[in-house]
């Protein structure tokens, strides 16, 4: 396995670098990346930005927003978080399988003393009943990445007031508000890392990971990114991460709106219908999904609005590789009774 520490501070280099080396570089071993970023709220990449964040609130407390490649719903970090990515070859691996990445990352809680840290639901970390690490996996070219976040140390405060959750997901989870379902990892460590920083937390786990004692037992694993990788990375930076058009896209007027929560995740879906057919259609949501939902939604452009009739249009079409753990029945009837 080989590693890559990112410098950066800012998500959007750091998914970025992290996109590059997925589908750029090409490595005979998994590859792990760890990023610490300044506050920022990433949105999963189906999801609505100005249904899930607080706009005014972050712009004026300076808080990045981006947009990620993979599924799944909005987090917030900051310097006290610790994100990590595995790089694998797709063939080897299934999607959706993240108990493959994350039980190393648990084994080293338990060594570190969070003995009931535990894999929990679909691509949750969770400890004392609440969630210290949400995870989200992107898949290309038969190569996936499979990354998460590691609340050690968040400003648990700002999750609650950037982040504005749909009352169906947290429904969904037995809770009332964002900031009662999630966690710092810290306090639940042993006391000889009650004071450790997030760098030498991220230290600490990768040396798990290697199964070695000292930073420079693991060094000729390292990968350091070369000239031609930071200007190509700087390029995606500018295309995409900081490109308000993926951030927040276009979106029509529509005049219905429809949502519900399954056993795959919430899905909710926006249709402008005349004349009894389709004329537009934008499905959001924190479901996890192998190829781009918008390609459904130009299949359905122009379909008649009828369950019928969509699921002609769907007919042919595997829904899982769009909507994992949803099935067509329960899609269809999400657009119309």
């Amino acid at each position: 396995m080989y590693y890559v520490m990112m410098p950066s501070h800012d998500i959007r280099r750091n998914l970025a670098t992290e996109q590059y080396l997925l589908n750029e570089r090409t490595f005979d071993e998994p590859l792990v990346l760890f990023y610490i970023q300044k506050p920022c709220v990433i949105i999963g990449r189906n999801q609505n930005v100005r249904a899930e964040v607080d706009l005014k609130y972050a712009k004026e407390h300076q808080v990045v927003i981006t947009r990620r490649l993979s599924g799944g719903g909005a987090v917030y970090d900051d310097l006290g978080n610790l994100s990590f990515s595995f790089v694998v070859n797709a063939e080897h691996d299934s999607f959706g399988n993240f108990k493959r990445f994350t039980q190393p990352i648990i084994d080293a809680l338990h060594e570190m003393g969070a003995t009931e840290a535990e894999v929990s639901g679909r691509n949750d970390l969770m400890i004392d009943g609440k969630k210290f690490s949400g995870n989200a996996m992107y898949i290309k070219n038969k190569k996936m990445y499979s990354h998460g976040t590691l609340m050690l140390d968040v400003d648990l405060d700002e999750v609650s007031r950037v982040l504005t959750v749909s009352e169906k997901k947290l429904a969904s989870k037995g809770t009332k508000s964002v900031r009662s379902r999630v966690t710092n990892l810290k306090p639940y460590l042993a006391k000889e890392y009650q004071e450790i920083t997030t760098e030498a937390f991220r230290d600490r786990l990768l040396l798990h990971l290697f199964n070695a004692e000292t930073m420079d037992a693991i060094k000729m694993q390292e990968y350091h990114l070369t000239h031609t990788d930071e200007q190509a990375i700087d390029q995606l930076v500018t295309d995409i991460y900081a490109n308000d058009a993926w951030v927040f896209g276009e979106e029509p007027k529509y005049t219905i709106k429809r949502e519900e929560k399954f056993k795959g995740g919430l899905i909710e879906a926006n249709i402008s219908v005349e004349k009894e057919l389709i004329t537009a259609i934008t499905i959001y949501g924190d479901y996890f999904s192998q190829k781009d939902t918008q390609e459904i939604a130009n299949l359905l452009v122009g379909c008649q609005y009828e369950q019928e009739a969509i699921k002609q249009v769907l007919e042919p079409i595997k829904i899982d590789d769009y909507f994992a753990n949803v099935s067509k029945d329960e899609f269809v009837q999400l657009l119309v009774d």
